[in-house]
């Protein structure tokens, strides 16, 4: 078989795995889409690694072509979205690029697919955030009543739970959906990046090998873009967009620049660790994920620097041995 009949076959039939997913998916009722979002990108991986971004377009437009036809609306749009990722990801792959940079660009668009797949779906369904934050408060009321009820009426208790839901206010509960949905995003992306390429060892495909990630030196620009997208999250809270898809389309942006700034954070703060305190890699990674949630300003800050600056030099050159 010559290797243009090889390419369309292997195509063909990469699609058609994608579209059995896809059916499995529409008639068990979505009881599996949560395993089925790291697998739907692993077909488009497979084929994008042996034959590249041209070849890969013609197979995702043929995947997105067959999620309109057996998927509803909302799982089509996640469904092509997810195969996008795994083009991108084969595509590095097949031009040996820096699989840590290959890495972070997975992560960043799994998080703006799950921010921007719950946009549209809210879109779609004639629903906007403020009726999933009213929604989210509304359930985390009754379940502090309920509470209330098995904890005893007492004026310690009616206190405390006061105060918990003064907390729970309009911005607290946006902010903790958008962080919750950018997080799960980044973290789908670690997991496809990671299964994709256990998955093409196995299949016998050369992958580089990642580089730590400690070395890697993003572009010193996009700091100031990450405190730029910071800056407009912050805004579209304080004073909100009239526009509810500007709005939702500002949030999206900031949280991405946000948690760009404070994944760069957690690095240079488990680097500080490495260098001041101890090395011991459990004690680190304690460490860091505790100050990712505890200190979420002084990770922004550090990450600035650590972007920016020239922290990220300093401190490796510590970290070696050198002055």
């Amino acid at each position: 078989m010559n290797q243009k009949t090889l390419k369309i076959t292997y195509g063909a039939m990469i699609v058609a795995l994608f579209g059995v997913l896809l059916l499995i998916n529409r008639h068990t009722g979505g009881m599996f889409h949560g395993i089925l979002m790291f697998l739907l990108p692993i077909p488009m991986v497979a084929y994008g690694a042996r034959y590249g971004w041209k070849a890969g377009l013609a197979a995702w437009a043929a995947s997105l072509f067959i999620s309109i036809i057996v998927s509803t609306p909302g799982a089509a749009v996640n469904a092509a979205c997810q195969s996008f990722v795994g083009m991108v990801l084969g595509t590095c792959i097949y031009h040996k690029k820096d699989m840590t940079k290959t890495l972070f660009l997975v992560m960043l668009l799994c998080t703006v697919t799950e921010l921007l797949d719950a946009v549209i779906l809210a879109a779609i369904s004639g629903q906007t955030l403020s009726m999933y934050v009213a929604e989210m408060q509304l359930a985390m009321n009754e379940s502090m009543e309920m509470m209330t009820k098995v904890m005893g009426s007492n004026p310690q208790t009616e206190q405390q739970m006061a105060l918990m839901k003064s907390m729970m206010s309009d911005d607290f509960v946006a902010r903790m959906l958008l962080i919750s949905t950018a997080l799960t995003g980044a973290m789908q992306g670690f997991i496809i990046y990671e299964i994709s390429l256990l998955i093409l060892r196995r299949l016998h495909i050369a992958v580089p090998k990642p580089k730590p990630v400690a070395e890697y030196t993003p572009p010193f620009w996009t700091a100031y873009l990450g405190i730029f997208a910071f800056g407009l999250y912050n805004f579209s809270f304080v004073k909100p967009f009239e526009n509810e898809i500007v709005q939702s389309l500002a949030q999206v942006a900031g949280i991405v620049g946000t948690l760009y700034l404070m994944f760069f954070g957690v690095i240079a703060i488990s680097l500080l660790i490495q260098v001041y305190i101890t090395r011991v890699k459990a004690v680190v990674v304690i460490l860091s994920f505790l100050a990712f949630f505890m200190m979420p300003q002084i990770n922004t800050i550090l990450g600035i620097f650590y972007i920016s600056g020239q922290l990220h030099t300093f401190l490796l050159n510590k970290l070696n041995g050198k002055r």
